[in-house]
């Protein structure tokens, strides 16, 4: 099957990217308290409220709608957080020449 362009099945609002954060958080095994801690690398002091308000659907009690902005912020701080693992891991190992 070749590759095709799926659908947009839903009207993207920049303004409330919540069901977007929460399927990334599951794809990404990303918890509230990993989302708060690489924040909080970045230098960013979040409350576990607003973070949790995240993964919820707007309706639903202490929803927090997050930009498109809070999205890449949190991305970001989440790759940064996972690369210095990977990078801490890879100069622990035993065999490591460098």
């Amino acid at each position: 099957m070749t590759y095709k362009q799926p659908p947009l099945n839903r009207g993207v609002d920049p303004m409330r990217m919540n069901w977007l954060w929460r399927l990334t958080c599951e794809v990404g095994y990303v918890t509230v308290k990993d989302a708060i801690a690489a924040l909080e690398q970045a230098g960013i002091q979040v409350s576990h409220e607003r973070v949790l308000g995240w993964l919820k659907a707007e309706g639903e009690e202490g929803y927090y709608p997050l930009t498109i902005a809070e999205l890449e912020q949190n991305l970001r701080a989440l790759r940064s957080v996972r690369l210095d693992l990977f990078h801490h891991g890879l100069n622990d190992r035993p065999n490591n020449r460098s």
